[in-house]
């Protein structure tokens, strides 16, 4: 069971190792051209039916059913071909339509988002759509009032934000993962804990970063049979990541949440901007929008950020006028789960800007670090 080899996690502690790389952008799902004709040859979209709760501008193909997905799974699955007879989905067939409003786009970036990312020590794709998301999950009175002069848009802002709030996992290092043993001597959370100079600090003590890092690491050579070296550096890429963007995108969090005693006002802002961080690069993934200038945005998109992991997907992305529509890549049977192939998701990489992603495919650590996915959804 995934919770038992988690649990497992706080009996490693001790010793180390040194460095490799950690992620890597990868490739797009689809292109522009692709999304049109896929429309063009769609002959019929199966009428309304349920939305799911915060998003009531959702249009779902009545032909799918949406559960909980359980705790093993991280809040990814539970979408799924409903079960019940004939209700097979044709290739080409829509299955959710998305106002583009709803979505997060690193394109999206108001003066207050722009001025915030210009101050970070390193610009990348993961800081932009932090950005966007932090500004959606506090929004500012202002932006609130200049929503729109209807209700309708004015709701939006608050659905964004509901749906934000919702998000309740990201990838690996939650203290449920991390076990007692680790989690003690973490700040904040596993992807916030350590500094830029770990190295020099820990040297003296023949460790090769802080410990918290150094048992993770060990963990995760446990749980995904990587070596401590490609898990450490995975690790310190997503410190590194976030601490580039620590101080220029606290500003943003306008309300926190958190009610821990430990640490100052500015501490847990800085921790608010860490948990986005680590929520965004578990749902985040790359489309072409339509109708914008830029080749290519990254983005995070209702019912889409929620699917299972596979290799063989059967859903895309598509973008067209001002709806993002998922849509069917093959026939999917009834009761067959909804997919999307996280290998094929944007990744960070390491300070050095090399890329450690296996060239044969995704490997264990990957999808499980950044992504949170389970054992049954491993290479």
């Amino acid at each position: 069971m995934f919770s038992y080899y988690l649990s497992k996690v706080a009996i490693l502690a001790a010793v180390a190792a040194t460095s490799a790389d950690a992620f890597v952008s990868a490739p797009t799902l689809l292109s522009h051209r692709c999304g049109h004709t896929l429309l063009h040859s769609e002959k019929s979209v199966t009428g309304v039916s349920a939305t799911i709760n915060i998003e009531d501008s959702i249009t779902i193909n009545d032909k799918i059913e949406l559960s909980d997905p359980t705790a093993e799974e991280r809040g990814k699955g539970g979408v799924k071909v409903r079960d019940n007879g004939g209700n097979a989905i044709k290739a080409l067939e829509v299955i959710a339509r998305i106002p583009r409003n709803l979505i997060l786009a690193s394109t999206d970036m108001s003066p207050r988002i722009i001025d915030a990312v210009a101050e970070a020590r390193n610009i990348t794709w993961a800081t932009e759509l932090t950005a966007v998301t932090l500004a959606a999950l506090h929004p500012t009175e202002d932006e609130i009032k200049s929503s729109g002069n209807s209700a309708a848009l004015t709701d939006d802002v608050q659905i964004k934000k509901t749906w934000i709030q919702s998000w309740k996992t990201g990838g690996w290092g939650s203290a449920t993962d991390l076990g007692p043993d680790i989690a003690r001597d973490v700040v904040g959370t596993l992807l916030t804990t350590g500094s830029d100079n770990d190295h020099n600090v820990y040297a003296k003590f023949r460790m090769p970063c802080h410990p918290a890092l150094l048992k993770a690491s060990m963990g995760l050579n446990f749980l995904t049979k990587c070596t401590e070296d490609e898990a450490r550096n995975a690790l310190t890429a997503r410190g590194f990541t976030y601490r580039s963007m620590r101080d220029a995108l606290q500003v943003l969090v306008l309300a926190l949440e958190s009610t821990a005693n430990k640490g100052t006002l500015r501490d847990k802002r800085c921790w608010a901007v860490g948990d986005a961080l680590d929520r965004v690069l578990a749902r985040a993934t790359t489309l072409q929008l339509d109708g914008e200038e830029t080749p290519m945005a990254h983005v995070i998109v209702p019912i889409h950020e929620r699917l299972a992991h596979s290799l063989n997907a059967n859903s895309k992305l598509v973008s067209i006028d001002e709806e993002v529509l998922l849509v069917a890549t093959r026939d999917i049977v009834a009761g067959e789960s909804i997919t999307r192939d996280y290998s094929l998701a944007p990744r960070i990489v390491g300070n050095n800007g090399e890329s450690s992603v296996d060239s044969k495919g995704p490997t264990a650590l990957q999808l499980l670090l950044q992504f949170g996915l389970p054992p049954s959804a491993w290479p």
